[in-house]
Order: C-alpha cells, then structure tokens, then sequence
C-alpha cells in the first residue's frame, strides 16, 4: 500500500481585502480559500489511491483558520489530517517554511511520494518543494503534467519551456504538480458520504515542541529573507484618439527608442 503526502497552503481569495496596513497578508480573513496548484496535487494522489490503494496524509502550515482545507480534503478522500500551527511560524520565508514541513513529513511517517502544487497563488515563488525536497533527501520533479506509477518508480511527463520531457525517478520522491494535470478534467466535488466523514475526522496539531524544533529555527528567526513592504501599484489607464498616419509615426518611434535609433 502507498503512503502519500498532499502538502497545501490556505491563500486569500481577495488579496485586496487580506491585505493587513503594515502589508501583511491576514491568514484568518473569511476569503480565505484553498490554494487552487494543490487542488491539482490532492487530486493526483487521490487518483494513484484509486488506481493502487494507498494512504493520503494531508498537511498544512498556518493558522487555527487553515483547518477548513484540511477538512475539505477529507471530505474528497484524504485520511490523515495534520495542521501545523505555532506563532513561533510567523513570518516564515519559503526555506523556513520547507524546514517546518519537512520536520514535520520526517515527524509522520516514511512516505513514498510527496505531492505539491507548483506555485502558491499569494507568494508566486515555487521554491517550496524544492527546498523540501533537498532536506529530505530524495528526488523532485518539478512542473509535472502527466505521471503513471510503476513498482518502485514513477514516470513523469513535465513541462519545459520549449518543450517536454519524461523522467523517471525511484520512490520516494516528491513532485510539483502543474494545474491542469493529465488525466484530470475537472477536480473531484465531494460526497455527503464524504463530508460526513470529513466531520468526524480527527485534525493533528504538530507545534514546533511537537516537531523538536528550536526557535531560531523557525519564523522570521530561521528565515534569509524578509518581505520590506506589500503594495498595490497606483496605474491609470488613458484613450486617445489619432490618424493611422499620427498612430504609425508614434508606433515607430517607440520601436526606435528600444533599438537605440536602429530600426528600418
């Protein structure tokens, strides 16, 4: 039987409104919602559990108000549900925040595969299940479009700038799931069987004394980067109205300002 992990983040449906004054993003704010790359990531697993059996853990780094996507999992298929909570989290950068997680996977149990989403929609970094990755030591394969599991390995069609490729790699490994995955049309709605059993499904809090972890090592205090200042660009938007002749004289010039005086 598989052991899988589905790793995912709560983000703010409106950033606009969960954005704090000194530009914070407010992780409690009710529009708040599920990140939709690690919607991806729950189905893939959820899709290897039906085709081979297996075990779907669920874990999440944030605040008491991140226990509802846990619940949402459940209520899809997931089993074990794990918030990982502590204020001594706050203001973590993405290695913090993959040190935290991965103590946290090595903390649970020994998994065969790791999923995540590609890209968080409020930090846009995808550097989370790399860095993961690397501290627990085993193979990632990042921007995965397509994946079919064999024995002790899976192969992975991933998406490349001019391109595809295919790899494989031996269990366990961890993999970045692209939204729009092969194979999922549509993610899964739940069931009321489902969301009945959601209910009942016990959340396992794991705090940074639960994970052994020291406090410089976590936060803001473990964390190499700092957010200075979260703002929205002041832009205004102009129509004007000129001849074909006035519009392609204009158009020119500016292709000339690029190409230093240039173009022909």
């Amino acid at each position: 039987m598989m052991r899988m992990a589905v790793c995912m983040k709560q983000v703010p449906g409106d950033i606009g409104k969960s954005l704090s004054a000194d530009g914070r993003i407010r992780r409690d704010a009710s529009s708040s919602m599920m990140n939709p790359a690690d919607v991806f990531s729950l189905e893939t697993a959820l899709m290897l559990k039906d085709q081979h059996t297996g075990q779907i853990d669920i874990f999440t780094m944030g605040t008491e108000a991140a226990r509802t996507i846990l619940k949402e999992g459940a209520a899809l298929g997931a089993d074990g549900l794990f918030l990982i909570s502590d204020r001594d989290f706050a203001g973590a950068d993405t290695y913090a925040t993959a040190f935290v997680l991965a103590a946290a996977l090595k903390k649970t149990a020994a998994y065969d595969l790791i999923f995540c989403g590609r890209r968080t929609l409020d930090g846009e970094t995808g550097q989370v299940p790399i860095q993961m990755a690397e501290m627990l030591g085993i193979p990632v394969v990042t921007n995965v479009v397509s994946l079919e599991k064999k024995e002790n390995t899976i192969i992975c069609g991933r998406l490349l700038e001019d391109g595809e490729e295919v790899v494989e790699v031996k269990l366990p490994a961890l993999i970045s799931v692209l939204e729009g995955i092969e194979g999922i049309d549509h993610p899964r709605l739940p069931s009321v069987f489902g969301m009945r059993n959601a209910a009942k499904r016990p959340v396992i809090l794991l705090d940074r004394e639960t994970l052994g972890l020291k406090k410089e090592e976590v936060g803001s205090a473990g964390s190499y980067t700092e957010v200075k200042r979260s703002y929205f660009p002041e832009w205004q938007r102009k129509c004007g109205h000129c001849s074909l002749e006035e519009g392609t004289e204009w158009l020119w010039s500016k292709v000339k300002q690029v190409k230093g005086g240039d173009a022909e």
